[in-house]
């Protein structure tokens, strides 16, 4: 038997190696929610979240209030006897509109609650997990001369699934397609994502002028609330139509499946506000014959990375995104390097927990902001 005896709130801003651009934002930094939660027996587990107000409306600040306010008081305190203690305690904690958040808190304790069992995260998501997870390349806006330089490294490391930022200019990013056409292996499995930039007619035109370059899906071609018009064009695409910024909790899963507003889910782990709700909202995919995308916040550390890839195992969707790690951020939080290998493969962190080891020093120079809740010492005789 434990207990959750402190849990640290921090902010800490991670600096990218480039700019990454597309329909909806151009950063070169992330500012992250973090969650440190130390148990009485010493066990001590991370959380992250990416509040993007453009995603679920979340800001930092909001996010950091909702977590000191309504959500770690919640579990601060809280029994831990046995493993099935952990989600029924995470089940008492509320979470939209404050999924980000809500994601920190929930990694923070099974990661806690995992080294304390000696358990990994994977037991808490149930089934036989993957031993691999293939990853994809996502390339953001980009110049022509970058473009073919990515191109190229993505050819050399074999990725064979590739989605493409698009919606500002057509013009341009039919050239794009048409260059990564030429570039890669006709075999690349080629996808766009244009984040919400098109109205119905205009995806749809656009997605026709697309077609010869044989793209295989479209991620949220309309604005998140329009379901009308994402059902009007999943009816007359024969592509994939994918949605993402229209998908954060289970309640929009189950309305997006019964309005056929959509052929696949893109599932992220912050933005759905954590693992659990995650397989959620996968099992309701899987019910409905809808496929399924592991996504990613961009600027995520190897502590979300971590969670992804075990939500991929978990799942073994069609496409996954994310563990950009090293390669985008100028120092990441994880001792452990999270970038795939060649063909963009890579096996699920083993150990307990998330099965990562964050780097506390990274942490504490990268911290913008700190505040730490504590339970009331329990005195026994």
């Amino acid at each position: 038997m434990t207990r959750v005896a402190k849990i640290d709130i921090l902010t800490a801003q991670l600096p990218f190696r480039f700019s990454f651009g597309h329909a909806l934002a151009e950063r070169r930094s992330s500012t992250n929610v973090y969650v440190r939660l130390t148990l009485e027996d010493g066990s001590v587990g991370y959380g992250e979240g990416v509040p993007r107000e453009y995603v679920t409306g979340e800001t930092v600040e909001g996010a950091v209030t909702a977590l000191v306010e309504r959500q770690a008081p919640v579990l601060l305190g809280r029994d831990l006897g046995e493993p099935d203690d952990v989600p029924a305690a995470i089940a008492e904690v509320p979470d939209a509109p404050d999924l980000a958040a809500h994601c920190a808190l929930e990694l923070a304790l099974l990661d806690a609650a995992g080294k304390h069992f000696g358990l990994a995260v994977a037991h808490w998501l149930g089934g036989q997990p993957a031993e691999v997870v293939q990853y994809d390349a996502v390339i953001p806006f980009s110049s022509p001369k970058k473009l073919a330089a990515i191109a190229l490294v993505v050819r050399a490391l074999g990725i064979r699934q590739v989605k493409i930022k698009v919606g500002s200019d057509l013009e341009r990013e039919l050239g794009s397609l048409r260059l990564l056409r030429r570039l890669l292996p006709r075999r690349v499995d080629l996808r766009v994502d244009a984040n919400c930039a098109w109205s119905a007619d205009e995806a749809l035109a656009a997605i026709a002028r697309m077609r010869p370059y044989g793209i295989s899906a479209v991620e949220q071609p309309l604005p998140g609330e329009d379901l009308d018009g994402l059902r009007k064009v999943t009816a007359e695409t024969p592509e994939t139509i994918i949605v993402d910024e229209s998908l954060r909790t289970v309640e929009e899963a189950a309305s997006l499946v019964e309005t056929k507003a959509c052929d696949a889910f893109n599932i992220r782990v912050s933005k759905c506000g954590g693992l659990l709700n995650s397989m959620r909202i996968a099992h309701i995919a899987r019910e409905h014959g809808l496929g399924c995308v592991v996504g990613a916040q961009v600027g995520e550390s190897g502590i979300l990375s971590a969670a992804g890839r075990h939500l991929a195992a978990a799942i073994r969707p069609r496409y996954v995104e994310g563990s950009g790690g090293r390669l985008l951020l100028r120092e990441d939080l994880t001792v452990e390097n999270v970038l795939p290998g060649r063909r963009g493969r890579a096996k699920p962190h083993s150990g307990p927990g998330l099965g990562v080891h964050v780097k506390e020093a990274t942490l504490a120079k990268l911290t913008e902001s700190e505040q730490s809740l504590e339970a009331e010492v329990v005195e026994t005789r």
